[in-house]
């Protein structure tokens, strides 16, 4: 008997081990998962894409271990690409690497976009698993979505490259809003909850993890690509409802 729920394609860095955890229990649950990481997609031996006039996408993607990605399948997508593996550029592309990065670039987002059904999260110019803003936009968009958050401040003298990957804090506690859905500790307050669910819909992400202060649930940050092992067993199953 076929399977009523689409298969899953998770598109992943290949040390995104939150990610292949995620893959592994949707496996569990009888789901048909496919992993594929960055690397794969670079070594894959054919590429198919085509934008028609109408501005319909179709992709074909055949990998290297005789796997096929197509948007003919319309299968549900978990995707967290960070980046796009470069090697053969690197091999081929000579003075030339770096537009040909740019463009490959390119082509990712308009494949990304190309596949037809439900996907966590689609790609934007500022990531291709995500938007990944910057810690100012996302103490905008937390007071936008009522949450409690302290003042954000830059000055002059802050390293601008600091604030893309502030020092781990102790005390965190991290939510997910899964499209429509949270994931969150029970005593999470319902004001605070509402405020979540509200980010989530400004930030565009169906996916997206939320970090708040464990004990006043101020917010401290975001992230499109959010440590899957802090939801457990309750992320997978908004995982298994969304990706079907």
């Amino acid at each position: 008997m076929a399977s009523q729920y689409s298969p899953i394609w998770v598109l992943c860095d290949a040390y995104d081990t939150a990610a292949q955890w995620a893959a592994a229990r949707l496996h569990e649950r009888g789901r048909s998962v496919s992993v594929v990481t960055a690397a794969q997609l670079d070594t894959a031996v054919r590429w198919r894409h085509r934008v028609t006039r109408a501005g319909k996408a179709s992709v074909t993607i055949e990998l290297a271990d005789g796997r096929c990605l197509s948007s003919e399948d319309r299968s549900a997508v978990l995707n967290r690409l960070s980046y796009i593996a470069t090697d053969r550029i690197a091999a081929v592309a000579g003075a030339d690497r770096d537009y040909a990065t740019q463009e490959m670039h390119a082509l990712f987002l308009s494949w990304l976009h190309g596949l037809p059904g439900p996907m966590l999260n689609r790609p934007t110019t500022q990531g291709l698993g995500g938007n990944w803003r910057h810690p100012s936009a996302w103490a905008v968009l937390a007071g936008r979505a009522g949450l409690r958050s302290k003042p954000y401040r830059q000055t002059s003298e802050t390293d601008p490259d600091a604030a893309w990957s502030p020092p781990h804090q102790a005390g965190l506690v991290t939510v997910i809003a899964v499209a429509g859905r949270l994931v969150a500790p029970p005593l999470l307050p319902s004001d605070t909850r509402a405020g979540c669910l509200r980010l989530g819909a400004l930030s565009g992400e169906a996916l997206l993890g939320i970090d708040l202060h464990d004990g006043n649930w101020e917010f401290q940050g975001a992230s499109p690509r959010p440590d899957l092992f802090q939801g457990g067993v309750p992320l997978i199953d908004a995982l298994a409802q969304v990706l079907s």
